[in-house]
């Protein structure tokens, strides 16, 4: 049997497989004499809610054909995870096109760090893309929507992309309300969501992941309880054979030759768990501990170690550096040099770069 929506397989194994249907709404709809819809196509037809997509070579055609029929394509980053955020293969259908860059998420952020200091921090990491402006913005606190919309207004048409969890669709229902409506863009086969405000359509789309960043490899409820309303935040000063857990997909072994150990703070979601151990004891315990002590995975069997290539780098790190984590948090150095050995998921993106926090201030925005 297919889905009377998109046409998929009909299929209750998989809810990340297009055609999924739980076997008990299956049952009681066919018992009942209704359609049969996939969950997919019943949050878009009943919530306007759109399914997260996977970035594929087919999805690759359809969104580059697609953004080229706008005046101009909204791109929402954010800054808690500008690396995962920041996808390539995204930039690349991206980088000729007339857009805005929307940087959200900018209340998790310390209170020390300015707007000006921010903004400038973005622009000089997107150099080489081509874009009208930088807008920052909260949608949680509703900070940054109103000279977005000013900005969009005046255009025709405009569509949002990003990727999933970088609040993409709270913008855009801080922007046009809650009457949207759902609709295939004439001439793909992508769903979008439409809506009007005065003189302007803008169009939303499916969120995207691209298994690039830890998140991507998480249950939808553990994505949930890590995507970050808040940043915990932990000063670490490590002695020499230490090794520091973030969560249980990322390991972190230091080496340096000073007189003084590193100093440097981590940022990650309040519900990953940090963990100092003796180098000598890491292995058995990443092993005993996996989605246990060390989340997430929030359970052991929600991502089997064993189910996972993983992958070894090693990085030099100095006062006013930071090394990102796609999809999981930041370390930010405080005082240096030192080597870092990130073990973790082999495809996710690790990365050094200038420092986004000053690594002398302190303090929260947001609380």
């Amino acid at each position: 049997m297919k889905c009377r929506g998109c046409g998929a397989q009909i299929q209750h194994e998989n809810q990340r497989k297009p055609g999924y249907v739980p076997l008990e709404v299956f049952q009681k709809r066919r018992a009942e004499g209704k359609d049969i819809l996939c969950q997919r196509c019943f949050r878009m037809r009943h919530y306007g809610k759109l399914e997260s997509v996977k970035i594929t070579n087919d999805f690759v055609k359809k969104l580059s054909k697609l953004v080229r029929k706008f005046e101009v394509v909204v791109w929402v980053l954010d800054i808690s995870d500008f690396e995962g955020s920041y996808d390539p293969l995204l930039a690349e259908i991206l980088k000729d096109l007339n857009k805005i860059i929307v940087v959200n998420k900018i209340d998790l952020l310390p209170k020390a760090v300015t707007i000006r200091e921010i903004k400038s921090w973005v622009e000089e990491r997107l150099k080489g893309q081509r874009f009208r402006d930088v807008y920052l913005t909260s949608a949680a606190k509703n900070y940054g929507t109103r000279s977005l919309l000013r900005a969009l207004s005046l255009y025709e048409n405009v569509i949002f992309i990003g990727m999933t969890n970088v609040g993409k669709s709270s913008i855009f229902q801080k922007l046009t309300g809650v009457d949207v409506n759902v609709t295939p863009f004439p001439g793909t086969t992508l769903d979008l969501i439409k809506a009007t405000v005065k003189n302007t359509d803008i169009f939303d789309t499916p969120g995207i992941f691209s298994n690039r960043r830890i998140i991507d490899f998480l249950e939808p409820g553990s994505q949930k309880k890590i995507s970050q309303k808040s940043l915990s935040r932990m000063t670490f000063k490590p002695q020499k054979g230490q090794t520091i857990f973030i969560g249980g997909l990322c390991r972190l072994d230091f080496s340096f030759d000073t007189e003084l150990p590193p100093i440097f703070q981590i940022f990650a979601s309040e519900s990953v768990k940090f963990h100092v151990t003796g180098t000598s004891k890491a292995d058995n315990l990443h092993v005993k501990q996996y989605g246990r002590l060390l989340v997430p995975p929030f359970k052991p069997k929600e991502l089997s170690m064993d189910s996972l290539n993983w992958k070894e780098e090693e990085f030099e790190l100095n006062t006013g550096e930071e090394l990102a984590i796609a999809g999981l948090g930041w370390l930010s150095v405080r005082r240096g040099p030192f080597k870092a050995k990130v073990k973790t998921i082999n495809d996710v993106i690790v990365k050094k770069r200038k420092a986004l926090v000053n690594p002398y201030r302190g303090g929260m925005r947001g609380g």
